[in-house]
């Protein structure tokens, strides 16, 4: 995993969340619908740039009723 690609995910999340302010997902979710579907981006690779985001306070994270992993603005 390369870091030019995490940023490039953290980067198009960002998009995505400005787009959608009220949006809210795992990280399967998050590689599935808010990427463009031509980047094939694994989701270990949305997980890291999920982890640098929350870590940098740019996201929040939180777990469901059902113990999913969620993330939103």
């Amino acid at each position: 995993m390369q870091p030019e690609q995490i940023t490039e995910v953290v980067d198009a999340i960002l998009r995505y969340l400005q787009s959608h302010p009220d949006a809210v997902d795992s990280a399967e979710g998050i590689a599935q619908w808010w990427l463009p579907e031509a980047w094939c981006v694994d989701v270990h690779t949305v997980q890291a740039a999920l982890d640098r985001m929350r870590d940098q306070g740019l996201i929040r994270q939180r777990a469901n009723a059902d113990r999913h992993v969620l993330y939103s603005r």
